[in-house]
């Protein structure tokens, strides 16, 4: 056995070389003279291993990290080491020399390359969705039988707001493209239906209402053979408010919160805390509003009656008295309304007291 280039004989050979023509030939790395780096030009995201995605890298971490990822060590190469340093740039363009330290054969080599790196500055496809408008999902706000009032629609965007922040950090797809106000109610144009749902929920849970899905077809994938849809959700507010007075079966009650899945009563007549599911929605029935409230005035008390004046007819009215308004004193102002022919006090610790008209 001899090598070829330099004729020693009795060597072991690498490749055909003896080990010192083998080591003397070896470039300890291989590069692409030309490497091109793909960055968004409007967002972080960066077109890396054949998808975009976010490093959370600077600009030269991301050129340092795409030589690394096309850098080859070359047979029988360890330990190999590399670094970068800028020495010219023009435009779009830099040349880098590429410093790499190893060892091959355990012999430690030093080689130096030369290569050009392309920024190429595009837009990434959920940045061109944006900027086209493009949405997956549509909210449509409303109130049921009434207008939305300015303060609902206010609370609406906030949460809209919160939630979107939040959303982002995951799913780059949850912007607001667009907000319609309507004659109806308001229409919030959304990226991502994942991140739709996600708000309507959150709407939900803090305004209450019912919420239907409609899936419409707005073209089809020709290259998958799918339809493809938008999501229209609509999350409809009751036609009552907080504080307003509700029947529901043989019961009156009126409303303490609206939760998500249910609306929170407090029973007029037990002063109990009961909840009905909005399943029920079309079983219950708005019988006052809080405007209906009034305050009146105690003007008589015996142990077994009481006297109020009617808050807009200005009438006695004898009250037979129940072991709940022994707090009250002649002279007092309480809140009253009247529901069906009945007088409710809403006293201010929150008890609340049927007295029936004598």
């Amino acid at each position: 056995m001899f090598c070829p280039q330099c004729g020693r004989e009795n060597e072991e050979l690498f490749k055909g070389l003896c080990r010192s023509c083998f080591l003397t030939q070896s470039h300890l790395i291989t590069l692409p003279p030309e490497l091109e780096v793909e960055l968004c030009a409007h967002c972080t995201s960066t077109h890396f291993g054949g998808k975009w995605q976010e490093l959370n890298l600077s600009e030269d971490d991301i050129i340092a990290k795409t030589v690394y990822e096309e850098c080859i060590p070359d047979m029988y190469a360890e330990d190999v080491t590399l670094t970068l340093e800028i020495i010219n740039q023009k435009g779009s363009v830099q040349e880098l020399m590429v410093m790499a330290k190893g060892k091959v054969l355990g012999q430690s080599l030093e080689r130096e390359r030369r290569i050009s790196v392309n920024i190429k500055r595009t837009v990434c496809p959920e940045c061109s969705k944006f900027i086209s408008g493009y949405y997956e999902a549509v909210i449509q706000l409303r109130a049921d039988q009434r207008p939305l009032k300015p303060d609902e629609i206010q609370k609406a965007d906030d949460i809209i707001s919160r939630r979107l922040e939040k959303l982002v950090r995951k799913n780059r797809m949850a912007y607001l493209t667009q907000k319609a106000e309507l004659k109806e109610g308001v229409d919030y144009y959304l990226g991502s239906y994942k991140a739709a749902r996600k708000i309507s929920s959150g709407l939900k849970d803090q305004m209450g209402g019912i919420i239907k899905e409609s899936p419409r077809i707005i073209g089809r994938d020709k290259s998958r053979g799918k339809d493809l849809f938008r999501i229209w959700i609509s999350l409809r507010l009751p036609i009552f408010e907080k504080e307003d007075f509700l029947a529901y079966g043989d019961h009156l009650g009126q409303i303490v919160d609206l939760k998500g899945n249910k609306i929170i009563l407090r029973d007029l007549d037990t002063m109990e805390i009961t909840s009905q599911s909005w399943k029920e929605y079309s079983n219950l029935e708005r019988v006052a509003k809080r405007e209906d409230i009034h305050t009146t005035t105690i003007t008589s008390k015996t142990p077994t009656s009481i006297q109020v004046l009617h808050p807009e007819k200005y009438q006695p009215h004898d009250l037979d008295i129940r072991p709940e308004l022994s707090f009250v004193n002649i002279g007092d102002q309480v809140k009253v309304v009247e529901i069906r022919k009945k007088l409710y006090i809403l006293p201010s610790n929150e008890k609340k007291m049927e007295i029936t008209n004598k």
